[in-house]
């Protein structure tokens, strides 16, 4: 079932470090009527965890790699005494109205799509629910079929890891770059928005956790998009009010920062940095258990400038577009308000569009850094 995606698949990518692309063939065990659900709860639910799948796997390919796909119908005469009973008799409409949700979904997350709902016949079943060897080999044929029309397009595609603020222009960004960029991230958007503060899921966290990311997403660079664009540096400065600690000492990031440079540049990709954004000092510290300060934004991103000018990466500078923005910013002690992160979303694709289409569009190449 769906529902077992956010346990099982994590465990099956990490088996599998020679995958280049995912198919993801999930949804009729959802939805028999054994699950007292109404038909719409079963279906939303269905959906949801398709979504988990989808970010597990955009965290590991890019999105021409990865195929949603609608399940095979169901031989409602054909089912024997064990599937009626499971109750696999009301299926048949539902899958119809599963599709189109799934065919929604791949196209909002800009991942390949295709349906096998139609491709089974009567004769095709053992017992109405599973495939006999000619329905195996029709399925197959289809699926072969849906990849050859299926090839990637030709549109610029970069990979996003960010801090708790990507996550909130997330979506403006993905609706920005549609039908111009093919766009994916760090997964897990669902559990790092459950907490914020505490980096989880798509939530990349300080540099040093970027960093062991990078190296995970980049052990197969071929199935990863040519442009790498990263974000590091408000839980780097979290500082431990008692003792005046930095998270990760500015020296640390440094070295972490020259280190993800060397890993996307010599894995042929470009790189693109996204500066740190304004924190509100005095709500913040007022009411967190750790401190951020301005003057550590200052200082992190005038260091990631720096290094970022030794290999020619360019940077997007949200940190002073963000500054000038005339309204209140914060919903809260660092996190902006939906009108902003929007903003932030157009500044980032245009930014992106002077980068990748641009006169500075070739990949950096390595650079032996400055002292």
């Amino acid at each position: 079932r769906t529902s077992d995606v956010a346990k099982e698949l994590p465990a099956t990518l990490a088996a599998h470090p020679e995958a280049q692309g995912i198919l993801i063939l999930l949804g009729v065990n959802d939805l028999p009527a054994r699950d007292s659900r109404s038909d719409e709860e079963k279906l939303n639910a269905c959906l949801a965890h398709l979504e988990t799948a989808l970010d597990l796997a955009m965290a590991r390919f890019p999105r021409e790699s990865i195929f949603l796909v609608a399940p095979c119908g169901v031989d409602v005469a054909g089912l024997n005494a064990m599937n009626l009973a499971k109750g696999y008799g009301v299926v048949p409409p539902l899958l119809s109205r599963l599709e189109i949700g799934m065919e929604r979904l791949a196209r909002s997350r800009g991942v390949r799509f295709f349906s096998l709902l139609d491709t089974l016949q009567p004769g095709h079943y053992t017992d109405g629910l599973h495939p006999n060897a000619e329905g195996d080999a029709a399925i197959a044929a289809a699926v072969v079929k849906a990849f050859a029309g299926n090839a990637p397009d030709p549109l610029p595609a970069f990979y996003l890891v960010g801090d708790s603020i990507s996550i909130d222009y997330h979506e403006a960004l993905e609706r920005e770059c549609l039908g111009r960029y093919r766009y994916s991230r760090k997964g897990g958007l669902e559990l790092a928005r459950k907490d914020l503060d505490h980096p989880q899921g798509a939530n990349g966290g300080n540099s040093g956790r970027v960093l062991e990311h990078l190296h995970q997403v980049l052990q197969a660079p071929a199935a990863m998009a040519d442009t790498i664009v990263v974000n590091s540096g408000l839980h780097d400065i979290k500082t431990d009010p008692a003792t005046g600690k930095r998270q990760v000492s500015l020296e640390d990031y440094r070295k972490n920062l020259r280190a993800m440079l060397k890993l996307v540049l010599q894995a042929g990709k470009r790189m693109v940095w996204i500066s740190t954004t304004p924190v509100d000092e005095l709500r913040h510290n007022s009411r967190s258990s750790f401190h951020r300060f301005e003057n550590d934004v200052a200082r992190y991103n005038a260091a990631a400038a720096k290094i970022m000018a030794e290999q020619n990466v360019l940077v997007i500078d949200l940190h002073a577009f963000s500054s000038q923005i005339k309204c209140d910013l914060f919903r809260d002690h660092v996190h902006f308000k939906s009108a902003v992160s929007q903003q932030q979303a157009e500044y980032i694709k245009a930014g992106l569009d002077r980068i990748l289409r641009g006169p500075h569009a070739a990949t950096n190449s390595l650079r032996e850094p400055e002292d």
